[in-house]
């Protein structure tokens, strides 16, 4: 037996050591071909076996965008080899090619990888879609995509078809493959989209507890008139008048503007019409900047602008009819029966607009007339508005006052007997911050001031600050804004003063008086760099 046992030690031990020279020889440093097609044997069979001279091939690509501003999406490793989370990684340039760029292949990673501006690859395409090139600088991300095609009862038809939209337009693309747009994670999170999660997975990014600078607001910023958007469904008749005449660059009609007329009934004293251009002749015409916002709009995006309208102030035109002291709010009313309505507790004036910046209306935006609502989303603004309805307080408890896009809630979106929508749960777009004039990656001098700006609105909540972050939302630097109303947008100005080289994420988001955030912060990585 004590020889049996002997044997078996032997055997099992001859074994062990099989294995374990087995397993040396496989993870001992192996001859490999370098970029160049040489034999190298590195030194260390823990590091990849690649020279500096590699290290350099795989540099994050560099590009120069028409306006000559540079971009470098993917961050440089060397110098800095943190992520944002504050992590050291034990990776130095004279041991490895950079990880980025050898390992995540980030540069073939995102939806820029391929489309340089996805707002002109929307319009571009065959199926039509609404048009969000702007003016104002304002990147066009995945994530606004995702916000507008994940769920918004009464405007989706199918709820949660981004994925299936996406893969469907990408299906048999050659150039696309599942990685190119996906992170694949061992936390059983499972597919990610890479363009959600890179600022958590690249390295060189520097974290910072605190975002100073020179930071200022106003509310001055003017859209001109050609470049504030414009959003319709082409439901109703007046619809596919509007997208037939911009089509087909239809002149603008006279007659149409001399005859129309504007009626206020109701819980009025007496009901009363008018033509246009009696309307404008009796109460007369004022111009005041006023912020359109679409209900819509995702965090960031370009649906908003504030232009100045001239229109004819309603609470004059009330004051004629005479409005009942039991009044709740307005019924806004097209003549093919579109309608919206606000409440009197949200409302302080209103205009039967019929210029942008001193000239008619275009067809898009609702001539020969336009209601325009400070402080509401861009629904109340009626276009080709021909009837205001005053109602009382029953009629006020059935309506739905459009102030931002309501959270999808657990089994109770509608409130307990239906419509209206439920907004308990707070809303995707309220409040809302945008930033002008950068994109992903962006370049910016070392030393020098660099002036990030954007806008804040809640609709018809007012903007108490900005608030910035440069550690992934850890801690944030607050700036006030006091003093703003809900007419026009806030323009906020960060003046930043970049003092090391490397990558870094700001991240952005603007609060409410009432408290509110926004719910999904803006996120840009941006790279500094000596001159």
């Amino acid at each position: 037996m004590k020889n049996k046992k002997a044997l078996i030690l032997t055997a099992s031990l001859a074994l062990v050591a099989g294995v374990f020279t087995l397993s040396v020889v496989a993870c001992a440093p192996q001859d490999t071909k370098d970029k160049d097609g040489q034999t190298t044997t590195p030194t260390d069979g823990l590091v990849v076996p690649y020279s500096l001279d590699a290290y350099d091939a795989y540099n994050p690509v560099v590009k120069t965008l028409a306006d000559g501003t540079e971009v470098q999406r993917t961050p440089s490793e060397g110098l800095v080899f943190t992520t944002l989370d504050g992590s050291y990684t034990y990776h130095t340039p004279e041991r490895t090619v950079p990880y980025n760029t050898y390992y995540l292949k980030a540069d073939q990673k995102g939806c820029n990888a391929c489309h340089s501006d996805l707002a002109d690859t929307l319009a571009t395409m065959e199926y039509k879609h609404v048009d969000l090139r702007n003016a104002m600088g304002l990147q066009v991300t995945v994530q606004m995509c995702k916000d507008c095609h994940t769920f918004g009862n009464g405007y989706l038809t199918n709820q949660y078809s981004f994925g299936s939209l996406v893969h469907g337009i990408h299906q048999g693309v050659e150039q696309a493959g599942c990685w190119n747009c996906h992170v694949g994670t061992g936390s059983g999170d499972g597919m990610q989209l890479w363009d959600e999660v890179k600022h958590g997975q690249l390295r060189g990014i520097t974290p910072l507890a605190e975002v100073p600078g020179d930071f200022s607001y106003d509310q001055d910023k003017i859209t001109a008139a050609e470049d504030l958007f414009d959003f319709g469904w082409d439901y109703f008749e007046w619809d596919y008048i509007r997208s037939e005449n911009t089509a087909n660059n239809t002149p603008l009609d006279q007659e149409l503007f001399d005859t129309w007329t504007v009626t206020i009934s109701g819980e009025v004293n007496q009901e009363v019409t008018y033509t246009l251009p009696e309307l404008i002749e009796k109460f007369g015409g004022v111009t005041v900047p006023i912020t359109l916002h679409c209900t819509l709009n995702p965090i960031g995006g370009p649906l908003i602008g504030n232009s100045n309208f001239t229109g004819v102030p309603l609470t004059k035109v009330l004051a004629e009819a005479g409005i009942s002291p039991t009044a709740a709010g307005f019924t806004f009313m097209a003549p093919d029966g579109f309608t919206e309505s606000i409440k009197m507790p949200s409302f302080s004036e209103a205009y039967f607009a019929y210029q942008i910046d001193g000239v008619p209306l275009s067809w898009a935006h609702g001539y020969p007339v336009t209601m325009v609502v400070p402080g509401a989303a861009a629904p109340a603004s009626v276009k080709e508005v021909s009837d205001v309805v005053v109602f009382g307080p029953e009629e006020a408890a059935e309506i739905h006052e459009w102030e931002g896009w309501p959270l999808e809630t657990e089994g109770d979106y509608y409130t307990s007997g239906g419509w209206p929508l439920n907004d308990a749960n707070g809303y995707r777009n309220k409040p809302n911050v945008g930033l002008f004039d950068f994109v992903e990656g962006q370049i910016i001098t070392i030393g020098e001031p660099y002036e990030f700006s954007g806008y804040a609105t809640a609709y018809n909540t007012k903007i108490a600050a900005v608030e910035f972050s440069l550690d992934g939302g850890v801690n944030w630097t607050r700036y006030e804004t006091p003093n703003v109303n809900t007419d026009s947008w806030v323009i906020w100005h960060l003046t930043y003063t970049p003092t090391d080289d490397s990558a870094y994420v700001l991240s952005i988001r603007s609060v409410g008086e009432d408290g509110s955030v926004t719910h999904e912060p803006l996120e840009y990585l941006f790279n500094a760099k000596p001159e």
